[in-house]
């Protein structure tokens, strides 16, 4: 009677254990929520990526693992890649608004310092202060 009583346990425990690894995963993280198209997720994902690498170089940097040049330049390339993809996403914003394909954006809607979104008529990124005036001026340089 007791090993039936603990093999029962043991089988309910066991699957309500394995439940979420063989629930089919939802196909968003918020219900009613649409999901973004590839190319939008594409272009999120590079920024994300290439603000973490940029992170962990400073942290690499701090920890005295990467050289000053070293450093520099991978925070160069680094950038880049986030500014390149926060104006296609902005670009792809800014068509889908007006209609017009070939139209370039105007204001910076990502700070590519900290990524946080930044209100349309803000000359400094609410999260960190770095000004984004003088941002635009140097990636369309």
């Amino acid at each position: 009677m007791e090993v039936a009583i603990a093999f029962v346990l043991t089988v309910v425990v066991a699957s309500f254990v394995a439940w979420p690894l063989l629930a089919a995963p939802e196909s968003s993280d918020q219900p009613g929520v649409a999901p973004q198209p590839a190319e939008q997720s594409r272009w999120d994902q590079q920024k994300r990526e290439a603000y973490a690498a940029i992170k962990e170089a400073e942290f690499d940097h701090q920890m005295g693992k990467l050289s000053d040049a070293d450093f520099a330049t991978l925070q160069r390339k680094y950038r880049e890649q986030a500014l390149a993809a926060i104006a296609a996403i902005e670009g792809e914003q800014a068509s889908s608004r007006s209609g017009a394909a070939g139209r370039k954006p105007s204001r910076i809607a990502y700070c590519p310092n900290c990524g946080r979104p930044a209100p349309p008529r803000a000359n400094f990124c609410p999260g960190c202060g770095t000004g984004l005036k003088v941002l635009l001026k140097d990636a369309v340089a």
